[in-house]
């Protein structure tokens, strides 16, 4: 760990003093910039409130002795309308770029319901701009714009004059590895026919290596060369789709030249197109247990009789007091749906799925799921949920298939008989035969899972990752050297 020889306690609290100094400073200024803003014309009130944002993050910086190196200055013109487009290693990253950048940058952000409401606040009177970056987004966030409109108004905002700082990724580097870059910033540049500025943000793994801790340092922030786009525009927020592949495949390239080996994923340079990534699904990329809340909604709705609702929570019970069998539970539970047509109970988890399931995906998997696929790797799902839902998560994902638990048709509806449980060996023994016969490298590929029971297919994976694991599966990951991942909110 980077704090092996620092006290971790000190992280911590070096950690709450930094984010607590700066809403104390944006709290205290704030009656001061809604009144004076009242003496300044509309258009100019969010260049005030840039300004003052810049100052407040440059001295809670130097108070807290995070000093910021800037290297090739001459690459960026503080004059011009151009797009920075930096990595995004941490939540400083914003902070940092604006207080070198200046008030005449507007920021790009994910929406505004993940942001404190002070911050929001502020955000929202610097004319910050905000986009739903996905379905996930799309479903537990309202403030903020779709991703043409937010193309659209970062357009206009550079032809009115202003700079723009946009972090392509679209989302944090959470395990300090580099995200796979999205196609908005060549949007952005190809419909305003302005260049581009990549930007290496470098050192802030050092600064927070972990979530909560922070330690006083320097961080390394390094401008490229301007890249300009290619000279053709269908529309406003309509582009050749071949002209904004390259532009995006430049700026990564051009990134990623900027920043040290070690934000690079092990893979970045792999030609090894036969590889998988294995995923569990409940208490992984989804935050809880999908068919119980599945259940829960269906009970709700009226679609399942109470008493088979109850016999289920009943029988969860006498599994916890080591009464029941888990494989036995599964058994008895996925009874309850002997009789349901194919159909409306495919429909019925599809609507469930869009309306509520969606909402508890655990947020922070996401990009990292999404790297893979645009690396090239197969996506596989290997859940003990029911195949109609499980299949939701791999449509969501966009996965290669989906190894599940299976239950018996007849004449077009459900018996309730399970002729397939996926779970603990069962699992390792699909892993296998799928990946034997699609040709997949199990020693190259890469699995993540959150319980001792998914260890047999684990162990069958090169590179294991472990979700907010319980003690058993802990001591096996210690054991194994499996990366452990605390946090994927």
């Amino acid at each position: 760990m980077l704090y092996k020889n620092k006290s971790k306690l000190v992280g911590i609290l070096h950690y709450i003093s930094f984010f607590t100094g700066l809403a104390i400073m944006l709290t205290v200024f704030l009656p001061y910039m809604i009144i004076t803003e009242k003496f300044l014309a509309k258009k100019k009130r969010s260049y005030y409130w840039r300004k003052m944002a810049a100052w407040i993050v440059k001295s809670v910086l130097f108070l807290h002795e995070i000093d910021v190196k800037i290297k090739n200055p001459n690459n960026f013109a503080l004059d011009e309308s151009v797009i920075y487009a930096p990595n995004h290693g941490s939540e400083l990253d914003g902070f940092i770029m604006l207080s070198i950048i200046g008030p005449k940058a507007v920021l790009f952000t994910m929406p505004f319901d993940h942001f404190p409401g002070l911050l929001k606040f502020w955000l929202k009177r610097m004319n910050t701009i905000a986009v739903l970056r996905d379905a996930v987004d799309i479903a537990n966030s309202q403030d903020a714009l779709s991703p043409k409109k937010a193309i659209a108004q970062s357009i206009k905002m550079l032809e009115d004059g202003h700079s723009l700082i946009i972090f392509p990724e679209g989302h944090i580097e959470n395990y300090h590895e580099l995200h796979y870059f999205h196609t908005g910033t060549a949007r952005i540049s190809l419909g305003s026919q302005l260049p581009t500025v990549p930007v290496g943000i470098a050192n802030t793994d050092k600064i927070i290596p972990e979530n909560h801790i922070m330690w006083p340092g320097t961080i390394t922030v390094t401008f490229g060369k301007k890249m300009y786009p290619i000279k053709e525009k269908l529309s406003l927020t309509e582009f050749n789709p071949d002209n904004v592949r390259i532009l995006r495949t430049l700026l990564e390239k051009a990134v990623v030249n900027l920043l040290p080996s070690r934000y690079l994923p092990k893979y970045y340079f792999s030609q090894n197109k036969h590889i998988g990534l294995f995923v569990d699904i409940d208490n992984t990329v989804y935050d809880g247990y999908s068919q119980q809340d599945l259940i829960k909604y269906l009970l709700w709705l009226h679609k399942i009789k109470a008493r088979d609702a109850f016999k289920i929570f009943y029988w969860l019970y006498l599994e916890k007091a080591g009464r029941l069998r888990h494989t036995d539970l599964m058994k008895k539970a996925l009874w309850v749906l002997h009789g349901w047509d194919v159909g409306e109970l495919h429909h019925e988890i599809h609507k469930t799925f869009d309306e509520k399931l969606i909402k508890n995906i655990n947020y922070g998997l996401l990009p990292m799921l999404k790297d893979h696929t645009e690396a090239g790797h197969k996506l596989i799902f290997v859940s003990e949920i029911i195949h109609p839902l499980a299949k939701e998560f791999q449509h969501l994902f966009q996965g290669k298939a989906s190894l599940d638990t299976l239950m018996e048709q007849k004449t077009h509806h459900y018996t309730g008989k399970v002729t397939r449980l996926c779970y603990c060996q069962e699992k390792a023994n699909l892993l296998q035969h799928f990946a034997h016969k699609n040709n997949i490298d199990l020693r190259n590929s890469y699995a993540l899972a959150d319980s001792a029971a998914d260890a047999p297919f684990l162990e069958k994976v090169g590179n294991v990752m472990v979700v907010k694991p319980g003690d058993e599966l802990r001591r096996k990951a210690k054991h194994y050297r499996w990366k452990i991942l605390e946090d994927v909110s």
